[in-house]
């Protein structure tokens, strides 16, 4: 039997440390490795260790009662939206983890919403209740954000302390005793409640299966395999998701768990079913020893060293077989459904390829979830001319690694910039640039302005110029009119130009928009008419009157009342209720249009419509007005005016600059 899990969850939330313990207490390591000594299987990279954090998913093989199950230990923070969705991609099931102290957060709800869309089954685990926490009031507020919850687990006290926990499900509790697992008897003062619980999920079961509620309903005893049958079935469909405690620190609940994700999670078969073999690639990390490393998930049939699968890009032999585990890869002699495999030196495969054998498969017969767009920008620069030199190969290595990167020319303004989804993200991209062997620094990117016109003007062009042989002679009449978008229109009648020089003119005006008179910025939203002139049979050619007619533009605009654009971006964030106010008022001092707010879960969500200008660096203020539990996204909306006063002042600083 095997399982295929994806470990994902709000940062922090115990999961790496989870890990650690589900290896170690299963045999595959002797000794548990700590977080904070960067010690751990799964966060090996030398990002997760500066940072103290999982940056990578990170892949953890363990067998566990002749079972073999693959972990996917997936990043906590948003930043990494890439790492998260190639693991759940990956996974048959997604086992969320939730911190008992800090209870459900952004990074849970974003994790739980993505597998909800890819239709993967799901369980809790509620972690760190040895730290503190409520833990009946957790059950409450996921019950209101995540849906219909199944609380198998409840915690065991003794004055005070969690010491253990009771199976409800099963009837059975355990005490923890040096890190030992003994069953014991449920306390007499907690049968009471046990018991509801019992009940309850025995209800919430049997309402799953016609057959069983109807015996329910008739008076008859439900239990045994009928019962265990209708859970896996209920859980599998998305119809309950079971709630489990564990504590990596202490050990208390981790083999339980592994008992209750056997029992409760779908296997490879019964999500994909039988056949020959089909494959997806969903990471790939670059190795300076090993080259670039595909990470594969088999989702159906077998493979043996020396088979070939198929892909777009052409065959793809296998001649060994290998599993990672962390930053290690240990070859196996064969591989089957639900194995997670890395591929050393597959610089011919890249994130998201379909590999297969037998005939190709359709496009949705393997998972995929789409990466959102990133929305924090900075302005990249090579620190020296040998970094200059490669920094073209390092950034392909980047974003081959993490297509969750964006790397675009702003044409307005010339700088490179680097697109990611937080501080840490391009922290992290900054980091493995260096590791690449190019040291690179980042700055504020300019804001890209626009330049328009608000009334309608017109004037005249005249290019004239006389030399030994020909001369030059070009004289062009333009109206330019404010309108939504650029369009070009030839009103000349009775010849006075001939059409002949039509594209010149155009091309003229054209390159005239590309620097506005006020800025020199773009000029957007305007429709040019070209309506009389004058030409010269000997003198008259392309380049006079593309000199004639971008002498009109300039000569036009300035007398048509120019005004600024500055780019606006509709602004979604997700905020506690409690900092709502905060957010709100932040918006507004930075000349934010609040358009509405809507409940996802337990969070708030503000929509707004912001100047670019004013959140090119939201992500350094967020955190302190949300208490590091919000999170945001920005998607490009429309140009509007500048505020006067404001231009004023951008303008006079951009002819300073001589720009």
């Amino acid at each position: 039997m095997i399982r295929t899990l994806a470990l994902v969850g709000h940062a922090r939330s115990g999961k790496t440390t989870l890990t650690e313990a589900l290896l170690y207490h299963t045999g595959v390591k002797e000794r548990m490795g700590r977080v904070e000594e960067g010690t751990t299987t799964t966060d090996y990279t030398p990002e997760a260790k500066l940072h103290r954090t999982t940056v990578r998913t990170g892949v953890a093989p363990l067998l566990y009662r002749g079972h073999r199950l693959f972990l996917l230990d997936a990043p906590g923070y948003g930043d990494f939206v890439g790492e998260i969705r190639g693991a759940l991609e990956a996974a048959d099931a997604a086992l969320v983890a939730v911190s008992a102290e800090s209870g459900v957060q952004v990074g849970t709800e974003r994790a739980w919403t993505v597998a909800e869309r890819l239709g993967l089954p799901r369980m809790v685990v509620v972690t760190k209740l040895d730290k503190g926490g409520d833990y009946y009031a957790l059950l409450q507020d996921l019950r209101a954000t995540l849906g219909p919850i199944l609380p198998i687990d409840l915690p065991l006290y003794e004055g005070g302390k969690w010491v253990g926990l009771v199976d409800v499900f099963h009837g059975k509790a355990y005490r923890y005793e040096g890190g030992k697992e003994v069953e014991v008897a449920v306390p007499e003062e907690e049968k009471t409640r046990v018991e509801s619980f019992r009940q309850e999920v025995l209800e919430a079961i049997v309402e799953t299966d016609e057959g069983l509620l109807e015996k329910y309903l008739e008076g008859e005893e439900v239990t045994g395999e009928a019962l265990e049958k209708a859970f896996h079935e209920a859980v599998r469909k998305g119809l309950l998701y079971p709630v489990a405690l564990a504590s990596g620190e202490t050990g208390i609940g981790v083999l339980p768990l592994l008992d209750l994700v056997l029992e409760a999670l779908p296997s490879p078969t019964e999500r994909f079913g039988e056949g020959p073999a089909l494959a997806k690639v969903f990471k790939v990390q670059v190795d300076p020893f090993m080259g670039q490393v595909a990470y594969v998930r088999l989702y159906r049939g077998q493979l043996s060293p020396g088979d070939t699968l198929q892909s777009e890009a052409g065959p793809v032999r296998l001649p060994h077989l290998y599993v990672p585990m962390g930053k290690d890869l240990l070859e196996v002699e064969a591989a089957e459904a639900g194995y997670i495999l890395g591929l050393p030196k597959a610089d011919g495969l890249h994130r998201g390829m379909v590999l297969w054998q037998g005939e190709k498969p359709e496009s949705e017969a393997v998972p995929f979830a789409r990466l959102p767009d990133p929305n924090v920008p900075v302005t990249l620069r090579p620190k020296g001319r040998t970094d200059e030199a490669r920094l073209g190969e390092a950034l392909r290595k980047l974003l081959e690694e993490d297509p969750s990167l964006k790397l675009e020319r702003q044409e307005e303004t010339g700088e490179l910039l680097l697109w990611g989804h937080g501080e840490l993200h391009l922290t992290t991209a900054k980091e493995r640039l260096s590791d690449h062997g190019v040291e690179v620094e980042f700055s504020v990117p300019k804001v890209p302005y626009r330049e328009a016109i608000k009334k309608v003007a017109e004037g005249q062009g005249k290019y004239k110029k006389q030399t030994g042989g020909h001369g030059q002679y070009g004289d062009v009449w333009l109206r330019l009119e404010p309108a939504s978008a650029y369009s070009f229109e030839w009103r000349i009648t009775g010849g006075v130009i001939p059409s002949k020089y039509q594209e010149a003119i155009e091309k003229g005006i054209l390159e005239a928009a590309k620097k506005g008179v006020l800025a020199g910025y773009p000029v957007m939203g305007f429709r040019a008419i070209v309506y009389n002139g004058s030409y010269h049979e000997v003198d008259s050619s392309d380049l006079a009157f593309q000199i004639a007619a971008s002498l009109a533009f300039k000569k036009v605009m300035a007398e048509a009342n120019p005004t600024l654009l500055e780019p606006i971006y509709r602004l979604k964030v997700l905020v506690p209720q409690e900092r709502v106010g905060d957010v709100l008022s932040d918006l507004q001092a930075r000349r934010g249009r609040i358009l509405g707010m809507e409940q996802e879960g337990a969070l708030s969500v503000v929509q707004a419509e912001v100047p670019l200008a004013e959140v090119l660096e939201y992500y350094k203020a967020l955190p302190s007005l949300t208490g590091g539990a919000g999170a945001y996204t920005l998607e490009f909306s429309h140009y509007a005016e500048v505020p006067p006063h404001l231009a004023q002042r951008i303008v006079q600083e951009r002819r300073a600059q001589g720009e």
